[in-house]
């Protein structure tokens, strides 16, 4: 399931925009689920109470709450949702770019374009198929598990490492490491404080990790036989 909304101050846009999603979805035998919306602020509204979409269709020139405006809210909270601007002009697509937009489409709109944007987010999707969603301050945020390094707990708080970012959230490292096991990701427990990203370990040493970032992790002694037996099974696949 796909959650999409559509967000533009004109009806006849919205619904055809809307029709032109559920053609694609008939094709491609992939379910949608889309949500309207004439202005920015009860998207923002929305976005608050019931979390993400996984896709916003997005006008920019909307005359109470902008496009633009809306999208530079949205990203505070959300790294993660394919924002792709819709606009009859192309004087806003350099400023569009701070927002990071998924795509661009141009009023008004064919049904190939359409297309062409859904088979690549469904490309990049498979790429990238598990998130890691969670809350600071009453907003929901969300990263790609592939580009998380390492999970590091202190005390209450947790710190989400990631390639260019970093977040920090109350919560239990014990609880994450569940959740992501859930999931069958390949995220180890290598200390009572460090919960590392498989992929990003760059060397493994008896006592401690290198991480492809350069920093070093401990790996407690209760964990040293269980890495040691997963080093030797990857230098086997390998």
């Amino acid at each position: 399931m796909i959650k999409i909304a559509i967000c533009d101050d004109i009806r006849e846009f919205r619904d055809d925009i809307e029709r032109k999603l559920e053609i694609w979805s008939a094709e491609k035998g992939i379910n949608i689920s889309v949500r309207k919306f004439d202005d920015g602020v009860p998207l923002l509204h929305c976005l608050n109470d019931n979390g993400m979409f996984d896709m916003i269709f997005l006008d920019i020139e909307m005359e109470k709450l902008n496009g633009m405006e809306t999208a530079t809210r949205i990203r505070k909270a959300d790294y993660i949702t394919a924002i792709v601007f819709i606009s009859q002009y192309e004087d806003y697509y350099k400023d569009a770019y701070n927002v990071h937009p998924f795509h661009f489409l141009s009023k008004p709109i064919k049904q190939n374009k359409i297309d062409e944007v859904m088979d690549t987010y469904i490309e990049i999707r498979k790429q990238n198929p598990e998130t890691f969603s969670f809350t600071i301050n009453k907003s929901m945020y969300a990263v790609w598990l592939s580009e998380i390094l390492y999970f590091n707990s202190e005390r209450r708080k947790v710190n989400i490492i990631c390639k260019d970012k970093q977040f920090t959230v109350y919560g239990k490292l014990s609880e994450i490491e569940k959740e992501l096991g859930e999931k069958d990701c390949k995220f180890l427990r290598i200390h009572q404080s460090f919960l590392v990203n498989m992929r990003y370990i760059r060397e493994y040493h008896y006592s401690e990790l290198i991480m492809s970032n350069g920093e070093t992790l401990l790996i407690s002694k209760e964990n040293r036989k269980k890495m040691r037996e997963i080093h030797m099974l990857l230098l086997e696949q390998q």
